[in-house]
């Protein structure tokens, strides 16, 4: 005898239902109804006879074991059956007959597949602009480049080199303006430089003869005015051991111990003393010691005749000396070794003069004022040596108008840097009466 179960079952909330129905056989020992059973194939109930040998089962030695049938079953498809075959136990089961199925659904909805379309189609369209926008920039940015070459692009020639290696060398020369402005016109530049607009380019003009009195003048007066503010006039006591010292001061020909003992205004004699020792240790002829770069210097003025074109040379040579110089002169003077020079030739000059020395004066100030006299005097000597022509202070050792305190500057060349036959006086001698 045997029963149908069946079961339904979904699992998911759009999914089509699921039935599942199985016949189960029970053996002859425990049939407690002797009644017709019947058994579902094909989808209709047939009556079976348990007293009729041919109805019953061929193998009655014990239960027997169903196959499951699982029949999948939706609104809009058609019922699928399959038979139910039994075997015996302990053998293995075998399908009594194939399956048919009808057309059936595999869990994805028409819905999903549209959105999965058209979700692709607009991914492919966004990846294929940007390659086309990228590609637009590109070309873009490459045409002006090749504008400047008039559109056309080089002929390449493959030479052919050892291993099946070449290079590419381009036969088409480039644009002259290129080749213009990777070598340098050398021929132009060495004939601009012979040039009058070359040099008023690269050196300052020439001074004239009124700014150069003046200036030399303002520094004859500020040095005066040191001597009047830090010195005073007395009659000191010259002792040996003092006049090695002030010998150094003053110009040939002229003993400062003689000047300082016998003049009523030893100031007078001081201010002598300080304007030739300032002027002697800042200019290029100076002493041994003097303060005037060597480097500006560099080569000594020829030996021969002044008016030859060597000396015209040199004549440039050192206006550019100065020039290249001008912009360190600042620096360097400012240096610790060249501010303790001009301090330590401050203090020897005081040092020197002590007995005449202002009581009232501090010797801290008095040397800060003689140390930016000294770079006053440096700066003029520097400038004058920079200017085409040449000039030069001319001392006299004797006066009938009395004591010779600043020199004369005198204009020895014209600006040509021809030597004129009779120096050009600038600025007239500072004499004091006494």
């Amino acid at each position: 005898m045997s029963h149908e179960e069946c079961t339904t079952t979904q699992e998911f909330e759009f999914d089509d239902p699921v039935t599942v129905c199985s016949q189960v056989f029970d053996t002859p020992e425990t049939v407690k109804n002797p009644e017709a059973t019947t058994s579902r194939v094909g989808g209709g109930d047939a009556p079976i006879d348990p007293s009729d040998p041919s109805s019953t089962r061929p193998n009655d030695r014990g239960p027997l074991t169903t196959v499951e049938i699982a029949t999948r079953t939706s609104a809009p498809t058609a019922l699928a059956t399959e038979t139910a075959t039994t075997v015996p136990n302990g053998a293995d089961p075998t399908p009594a007959a194939s399956i048919s199925s009808s057309n059936s659904s595999d869990g994805v909805s028409k819905g999903a597949v549209a959105g999965i379309a058209i979700a692709t189609a607009v991914i492919g369209a966004a990846i294929a602009f940007l390659i086309a926008f990228l590609l637009f920039k590109r070309k873009n940015r490459r045409a002006p480049a090749m504008g400047k070459y008039g559109g056309s692009l080089p002929e390449l020639v493959a030479l052919s080199k050892p291993a099946n290696s070449y290079v590419q060398v381009s036969q088409v020369p480039p644009p002259s303006s290129t080749i213009a402005a990777a070598v340098p016109n050398r021929t132009s530049a060495a004939s601009m430089s012979n040039t009058p607009a070359f040099l008023a380019g690269v050196l300052p003009p020439a001074a004239d003869d009124r700014t150069v009195a003046e200036r030399v003048g303002a520094l004859f007066l500020q040095m005066q005015s040191h001597v009047e503010n830090f010195y005073r006039d007395v009659h000191a006591s010259v002792t040996p051991s003092m006049e090695g010292d002030l010998a150094r001061y003053g110009v040939d020909g002229v003993a400062m111990v003689d000047l300082l003992q016998s003049s009523s205004s030893p100031t007078s004699a001081i201010k002598h003393g300080l304007i030739a020792y300032v002027l002697n240790i800042t200019r290029p002829e100076g002493e041994q010691s003097t303060l005037f770069p060597q480097d500006v210097i560099g080569v000594a003025m020829p030996a021969h005749d002044p008016d030859s074109n060597l000396s015209s040379a040199y004549i440039l040579y050192r206006r550019l000396a100065v020039q290249l110089h001008a912009s360190a002169i600042s620096e360097r003077s400012n240096t610790p070794s060249r501010h303790s020079d001009m301090r330590e030739a401050a203090e020897h000059f005081s040092l020197t003069f002590f007995p005449w020395a202002n009581p009232q004066s501090g010797d801290q100030e008095k040397d800060d004022d003689l140390v930016q006299i000294i770079k006053t005097a440096l700066d003029l000597n520097l400038w004058l040596y920079g200017q085409p022509c040449s000039y030069d202070f001319v001392w006299e050792t004797t006066s009938r108008r009395g004591l010779v305190i600043a020199p004369q500057i005198v204009r020895l060349s014209e600006v040509s840097g021809h030597v004129s036959s009779r120096p050009h006086v600038l600025l007239e001698p500072v004499v004091s009466a006494d």
